[in-house]
């Protein structure tokens, strides 16, 4: 009986600490603990209704940029370059700003296209939904970023993360920019929504060194980071910038995370935002997804 006891006791141990606990993820995704965070930043698609293989295929993870393209998929709201506001790009009504959705748009995540931004959180959310997936937390964005070389200002235009530049890259084509877990571009390229909301925030300021001196915004903190690329704190007074409604404090705030493609040293994996609503809609805005 002591000695089946032992054996019992053992096996659950062996279940709890196994690596085996970790998630078993589609081909599209890698494991971080429990949760398989998609490799690539989000990418949204209109794939004609009548592709449904195709459509099954992206849902488990294992569509590529040529099933897209040979089904009659087109990307929707790559981001535009030389274009400083979201004007040239439009999910069209039957994909509204609100996500209450009569055409669906899916989310993919493979490398080698732009990220797909000017898109709201609630299309963000629904774009992840349709294709099985949903909003990466910002718990697990946290957890998948470990570990991405951050190159400050000293982005080499080649293979380093993608944060002291005009423009965003394809998505996977900086190669070094990949985290410990096998995540692309957590640093720089374009602000990534989570799916956490909280309080608007009104001011900004920087994480300590230890840290990385990454930008901090969320909460009614002291001062404005110079040079901010995207909406600055003072908005939140309703002021009027290029892609986003004017800020009430009496709206929620949305979290974009690890910078983007200007920012600078003040991109890196605890880059953090949060003065924007959940339907602002930038350029330099995009979303990654979870299972």
């Amino acid at each position: 009986m002591h000695r089946l006891r032992s054996i019992v006791i053992v096996l659950v141990f062996a279940a709890a600490t196994s690596p085996a606990a970790a998630a078993k993820c589609p081909p599209d995704s890698v494991a971080v603990g429990p949760s398989c965070v998609d490799k690539y930043e989000g990418s949204t698609w209109r794939i004609p209704a009548g592709q449904k293989a195709l459509i099954g295929k992206l849902r488990k993870g294992k569509a590529t940029l040529a099933d897209l393209q040979k089904g009659g998929a087109t990307q929707v709201c790559s981001i535009p370059l030389g274009n400083d506001t979201c004007s040239a790009c439009t999910f069209g009504p039957g994909f509204p700003d609100n996500g209450n959705w009569s055409e669906p748009i899916y989310a993919a995540s493979i490398p080698g296209v732009m990220p797909s931004t000017c898109i709201t959180w609630f299309q963000a959310e629904q774009a992840c939904r349709l294709a099985g997936k949903r909003l990466v937390t910002n718990q697990e964005w946290q957890a998948a970023a470990a570990g991405t070389p951050d190159p400050d200002d000293a982005d080499d235009l080649a293979t380093t993360c993608n944060t002291n530049t005009e423009q965003p890259s394809a998505v996977g084509a900086r190669a070094a920019c990949v985290s410990r877990w096998g995540t692309f571009d957590m640093v720089g390229n374009v602000w990534e929504l989570v799916g956490d909301w909280g309080d608007l925030a009104t001011g900004c300021t920087n994480w300590v060194a230890e840290y990385g001196g990454d930008m901090t915004c969320v909460g009614p903190n002291v001062g404005e980071v110079p040079g901010l690329v995207g909406p600055p704190a003072s908005l939140a007074l309703g002021a009027q910038p290029r892609d986003i409604f004017p800020l009430d404090p009496r709206h929620p705030g949305v979290l974009i995370r690890g910078g983007n493609f200007a920012a600078g040293a003040r991109n890196g994996v605890f880059a953090i935002y949060g003065a924007v609503p959940p339907h602002n809609r930038s350029r330099s805005t995009g979303f990654r997804c979870a299972r």
